[in-house]
């Protein structure tokens, strides 16, 4: 089953005069199940690409479908539902608000998607391995437990796929560790996972690599 589909895409950007294309014709599925680490150096369209999958940025020419249903230029409203029902998005940084603890962060996230869950709550606390800082707020957490508490929070709406950006970039060797176990359980559970990542390690777990190199797939 085809989870999410990307449908010849095309983002540009104008600065001045200049236009630059960050997205030139990029298609790619992700199934059910399956893993796909998307990688390429810096500048090559891989947030872009997030972006536009997430539906936190809308394409310029393609479209994005989740689950059989196009969601590339829906109003905003409806994608934000979306993303709140049935993704889960973990991006470099901004992850959680910084006024409220860990078990907060996760909770709001999980009314927000109407599924409100204490004893989920527990389990994704203790599935991060931040069972002992559950009640500590952003700004006492190392950079290795903010990943994982993001990760928590990203789950909690049990989504259909996960959409990770540089999940394990700004983490100890231990925590990267952690997480790719956790990105394991998470496929063994049959929901679908794309990230985007520099990590050869993380890459190794995944189903199959796309690389891009000037908003091009150059090899998939």
């Amino acid at each position: 089953m085809i989870v999410l589909e990307a449908v010849d895409l095309y983002r540009f950007y104008h600065t001045g005069d200049e236009e630059t294309l960050a997205l030139r014709g990029v298609s790619i599925q992700v199934r059910k199940g399956e893993t796909v680490a998307v990688m390429g150096p810096s500048g090559s369209g891989k947030s872009t690409l997030l972006a536009c999958l997430s539906g936190l940025d809308v394409p310029d020419g393609g479209h994005v479908e989740l689950m059989g249903k196009r969601i590339t230029r829906l109003p905003e409203a409806e994608r934000s539902a979306i993303r709140a029902a049935e993704m889960g998005i973990l991006l470099q940084s901004g992850n959680l608000f910084p006024h409220l603890t860990v078990a907060e962060n996760i909770r709001l996230q999980m009314r927000l998607s109407r599924k409100n869950d204490s004893q989920r709550l527990l389990q994704l606390i203790n599935q991060v391995g931040l069972s002992h800082r559950s009640n500590a707020y952003p700004s006492q957490l190392s950079g290795g437990e903010a990943a994982r508490a993001g990760l928590a929070v990203a789950l909690s709406v049990v989504p259909h796929i996960l959409l990770a950006d540089e999940p394990t970039g700004e983490v100890d060797a231990e925590t990267e560790k952690h997480i790719l176990m956790l990105l394991d359980e998470i496929r063994n559970q049959g929901s679908a996972t794309l990230v985007v990542t520099h990590s050869e390690k993380l890459a190794e777990h995944a189903n199959h690599i796309i690389r891009l190199h000037d908003g091009r797939v150059v090899y998939d």
